[in-house]
């Protein structure tokens, strides 16, 4: 780096710009954002422990109990952060519902405390991807979104028919009996009542939503309120809250929506409190009771010290749940080196990339000298981040580069210690978390709640100290603010109006135009408590767009929201007068940390405190082209064997290993070094599946498992004549055809992938926003975006509303790469009402990018060839060219696609399409497998490709759709096993390398006999199988076929012909000879 980029970079350094980088405290409020700066290699163990219990969820045999997950840990080790890592991990994987609690409280009934945070947390955003979709809602479609359950037309009455509150009643009492009487079995330990007040949220009234809330959090309800949700019996007994939380496990286990997680966290906060051991005690009986309930998963974390103290006071099998079911995990607050010079790199970064300056290379971390991570080794990641923070501060004031820390802390004053809490500020924290969960009434009528929005947005000014200014003044019903900065300028003109009406007859549309009309040359933010209309087609969507085209915003007030701001009017009044209440108001920001009011105020403007501080305490879906694939469609067998004889059984006494058919449904790996044979193993079991009229995919990476297009392959010689019939069996029965993505037109046959495939507008809406998501995901990898970068991630989540809409808008059609420029190009207003608010730079920046990417990689995205089809690849498209009655199988080549980039993209395109067919083609027997050859490049340990997360879901989505994926490698060190609960069946053949037997250990000791220090003696051919922790050796049956290397050219002739049948050859020469 010469000295003229030295200076670019050290002028952005000591600027204002982005000065919360280095910002050293997660707080609870921040639990609801994702991230950007995560090192997800930083408390590695906890993070693959969280993640194999969640995996486990979805495997039916593993569901004995739910699970406790102990963390400890000292202050400043990263107990809140890593809360928020797991949970944005599950909810941005569509995994489950996190709930997160603090237990800085004084209240005896836990139960009640837990729902109630469970609640508010569920009314949170589910995930920044989904903008204002709450959790609540998202539970609420995944409930009436079922396939074949409830008819789209009684879907579309409940969401947008004008219904008075008889024919509201009556829809949501037959939707309720439909779900029951058509999966009785599935609900029957589900709450009905639960079921209909999750049903009322899909009408689109905030009255409704906000009786719906106060039946969830077990409040006492008026007649009226009853009379709304159809007489509803409130909950309001002592131990209902305990009822509700098991009914809430029960119903997202029924409707296979995931796990019901409960973080508490800060447990310590218990120890100051009166009667400590009691509340403690009835806290861990609340939650080991809970944890019972198979897709519970309860996450504690407080410090070590604190723990070891109230221990005690628990029995001892009690003690066993929550300390060895896993094991308890001590995080490790002091860090290493690399570690350091991550969490440094990752935030400059950042902050480089925010103005197009490119750091130009990995990880580095100027202006602070290279040594500086060195000196800093041992230190925990606030004390890290705050001495950074302090050096920026200084370079700002000085414009002078950062020192080096000293070795010794204690000889330098800028090097931060660990902070002791305050114990006044604790207990105001305590004392407001206590409060806020308490019942607090939202006003119902829209100048009520803008007069409460109003008292909230001046007390704001209080918790900035003041450094802003609000300036208010009413016009009719609008509320018009000025936000005036600490230099008396004047920053923001807003007209501030409450929407509240529903869509239907144009009332909303009404209020729209009024408030746009009376703001003029002001910004308008629209306000409303319930989710804005989003659906592509209707004309509220189109005018909400053009109002956010026009500088509008639109802000979602969620329930939970109205309540803090109901609350801390109280709350304030009746505490104001403690001393350290400023203080404790200026380091809280319990107003300013929610997400509506900052979307309202614009807060990336306004600077966060840089003082030091302490952790914080306080009709039914039909299409035709879209059928599962059952036995009577998907083949004609004329074998009925469910079992395969893949090879002998080693020992004294040698006999036939079987293996059932079933079992490939949840999936197999085959793992070992370079001529374990294990690659012919898979092949035998697939030769065997084919032969059972059960269709293939072999993904091809070297360009060996071509040979089964070439017909020298079929006629080597066999010795054994039953092993020849059964290949000349094989070879009649089966249709080879090979696929060379990325080929140029008019060699090989192609396969383009579109940017998202046809029918993903048909699955629910959780399906469809999830692979939208990973295929935006995908995008942006090859667009080079970086997700630390908040510009990049923005435009990812552009791409990903882009996505979803075009196939809602279009079910039928596949999407392209130009139609999906085309359309962020135009800015269009449906698009604008799903981000929520224009901003060109990204806009343009982004459709630059693509256009670059289609003309730079214009030979994946090209239209002439086939288009990539799950449907196909199993030979069940209704445009089979063949038109034959064989069993596909499908070789896909990845050598023309060129770089690894562009493979591991079209192969995340290939998972994300089998992702959507798994959705939509539910089956309990096996449909197809899939072999992925060299498996480590797609589901790595050590890196994130764009395969990983789709390959991760597939593993998970398969299974309910009989698809058998077989992961191959010769590299079982390079493969990441957290999925490894996925994989019920284990093929390990020689394995020599230290790093490979120490990655498979932890899984072979699972087994009922360990076998690790016996794998480097295997011989070719010799593995041991895996399954339900049996363990057998095998000398494994060669495959019918010898794979060998083909060549690239002769792999393209190959694929551009169809093979040809001797006899079908011999009476069409006979014909053209007569």
């Amino acid at each position: 780096m010469d000295e003229a980029e030295q200076d670019k970079y050290l002028k952005l350094f000591c600027s204002r710009l982005k000065e919360e980088i280095f910002h050293p405290i997660t707080h609870h409020n921040q639990i609801w954002k994702s991230d950007p700066y995560d090192i997800e290699n930083i408390h590695q163990e906890s993070r693959d422990c969280f993640e194999r219990l969640l995996n486990r969820i979805n495997i039916p045999e593993k569901l004995d109990s739910g699970r406790i997950m102990l963390l400890l840990g000292d202050s400043g080790a990263g107990k809140t952060h890593l809360m928020r890592a797991f949970r944005n991990y599950t909810h941005e994987k569509a995994l489950g519902y996190f709930a997160y609690m603090q237990m800085t409280s004084s209240v005896s009934n836990y139960a009640s405390y837990a729902l109630r945070n469970a609640i508010d947390s569920f009314d949170k955003p589910y995930s920044e991807s989904s903008r204002n979709m709450t959790g609540l809602m998202h539970l609420s479609n995944a409930l009436i979104e079922r396939e074949n359950i409830v008819s789209l037309s009684d879907i579309g009455k409940l969401r947008n028919d004008e219904l008075d509150q008889n024919e509201l009643n009556d829809l949501v009492n037959k939707i309720a009996d439909d779900i029951l009487n058509k999966e009785r079995e599935r609900f029957h330990k589900v709450d009905l009542d639960l079921i209909r007040a999750l049903l009322y949220l899909q009408n689109d009234e905030p009255a409704t939503h906000a009786r719906v809330l106060k039946y969830l959090r077990c409040e006492s309800m008026s007649e009226y309120d009853c009379k709304i949700l159809g007489n509803i019996t409130p909950r309001i007994q002592e131990d209902d809250p305990d009822r509700l939380l098991q009914a809430l496990a029960h119903l997202m286990m029924a409707i296979n929506s995931g796990t019901f997680i409960i973080c508490l966290d800060q447990l310590e906060d218990i120890h100051p409190a009166d009667e400590a051991e009691i509340k403690f005690r009835r806290a861990m009986e609340k939650m080991t009771k809970l944890a019972e309930i198979p897709n519970v998963i309860v996450v504690i974390a407080c410090l070590q010290d604190i723990y070891e103290l109230l221990k005690g006071h628990l029995p001892h099998s009690q003690l066993d749940r929550i300390e060895h079911d896993p094991d308890t995990i001590f995080l490790r607050s002091a860090r290493n080196e690399a570690e350091i010079r991550k969490l440094i790199s990752v935030r400059l970064d950042d902050l480089y990339d925010s103005n197009q300056i490119d750091s130009n290379a990995e990880e580095s971390i100027y202006p602070f000298q290279q040594e500086t991570p060195t000196l800093l080794a041992g230190m925990s990641t606030r004390q890290i981040l705050e001495w950074c923070r302090q050096q920026r501060e200084h370079a700002i004031q000085t414009g002078k580069l950062p020192l080096l820390p000293a070795n010794d802390s204690r000889d330098h004053p800028h090097l931060p210690t660990e902070l002791p809490s305050l114990p006044s500020n604790l207990k105001l924290s305590q004392l407001w978390n206590d409060y806020f969960n308490g019942p607090h009434l939202v006003p119902n009528t829209e100048n009520e709640k803008l007069q409460l929005l109003k008292c909230a947005i001046k007390h704001c000014g209080e918790e900035l100290n003041k450094t802003y200014k609000f300036h208010f003044s009413e016009r009719d019903s609008f509320l018009d603010i000025d936000i005036q900065n600490a230099t008396g300028n004047i920053k923001q003109h807003l007209t501030l109006g409450l929407c509240e009406k529903p869509p239907q007859g144009g009332a909303l549309t009404r209020q729209i135009d009024h408030l746009q009309g009376i703001a003029v040359n002001r910004t308008a933010i629209a306000i409303r408590s319930v989710k804005f209309p989003d659906t592509p087609k209707a004309k509220i969507a189109q005018r909400l767009g053009q109002f956010v085209a026009k500088g509008g915003k639109k802000v979602m007030i969620s329930d939970s929201d109205w309540r803090r701001m109901v609350a801390m009017e109280s709350f304030r009044s009746q505490y104001k007068q403690k001393p350290e209440f400023m203080e404790w108001l200026n380091n809280e920001r319990p107003l300013l940390s929610l997400p509506s009011v900052q979307q309202i105020l614009e807060l990336e403007y306004i600077t966060t405190i840089s003082k030091p501080e302490i952790e914080n305490r306080s009709g039914e879906r039909i299409n035709e082209q879209a059928k599962p694939l059952t036995p009577e469609n998907q083949h004609e067998s004329s074998s009925s064997t469910s079992r395969l004889k893949i090879g002998m059984l080693q020992g004294y006494q040698p006999c036939p290993f079987n293996i059932e058919i079933s079992q490939f449904v949840r999936h197999a790996a085959f793992l070992g070094s370079s001529g374990s044979g294990k690659t012919t193993l898979a092949l035998n079991i697939i030769e065997q599946l084919l032969l059972q009229s059960i269709p293939a995919i072999l993904l091809d990476r070297k360009g060996d498992l071509c040979s089964y297009a070439k017909e020298e392959a079929w006629r080597s010689p066999i010795s054994d004549p039953t092993r020849a019939a059964i290949r000349e069996s094989l070879y009649d029965k089966i249709e080879v055809i090979v696929y060379t993505p990325g080929a140029i037109k008019g060699q090989g046959r192609p396969l383009n992938i579109p940017i998202a495939p046809k029918g993903l507008g048909f699955l629910t809406s959780g399906e469809r926003e999830q692979l939208s998501n990973q295929t935006a995901f995908s995008l942006g990898r090859m667009l080079g975006y970086k997700v630390s970068n908040q510009d990049n991630k923005s435009r990812i989540v552009i791409l990903g509303q882009a996505i979803s809409i075009l196939s809602e808008l279009s079910p039928d059609q596949a999407l392209t790469i130009n139609q999906l420029i085309d359309f962020i190009d135009s800015e269009d207003s449906r698009l604008l009402n799903a981000i929520g608010k224009l901003e060109p730079k990204l806009f343009k920046r982004l459709v630059q990018d693509l256009q670059t990417l289609a003309l730079g990689q214009g030979n994946l995205f090209a239209q002439t060839g086939e288009l990539l089809s799950t449907e196909s690849l199993f030979g069940h498209s209704s445009d089979n060219r063949m038109k034959t009655n064989k069993t596909r199988l499908s070789i896909i080549n990845t050598t023309n696609l060129g770089n690894n980039d562009n493979v591991l993209f079209w192969v995340s395109q290939l998972l994300l399409d089998m992702g959507r067919f798994a959705s939509k083609s539910p089956s309990d027997k096996l449909q197809g497998v899939m072999l992925l050859d060299e498996a480590d490049l797609y589901l790595p340990a050590q890196s994130k490709p764009v395969t990983k997360e789709p390959l991760e879901s597939l593993l998970k989505r398969a299974r309910s759709a009989g698809i058998g994926l077989m992961l191959a490698t010769q590299s079982p060190g390079d493969l990441d096993y957290k999925s490894r609960d996925q994989i019920s069946s284990w093929f390990i053949g020689c394995v020599k390398e230290k790093t490979a037997l120490d990655k498979l250990r932890p899984m072979l000791s699972e087994a009922k006999t360990d076998v690790t220090n016996k794998l480097a003696i295997q011989s070719t051919g010799e593995f041991y199988a895996i399954h339900n922790r049996e363990v057998k050796s095998i000398k494994a049956d060669p495959s019918l076929v010898q794979a060998s290397q083909v060549s690239a050219e002769e792999i393209l002739r190959l694929a551009s012909k169809e093979r040809v049948n001797p006899i079908s050859a011999f009476f069409q020469n006979l014909f053209l000879s007569s």
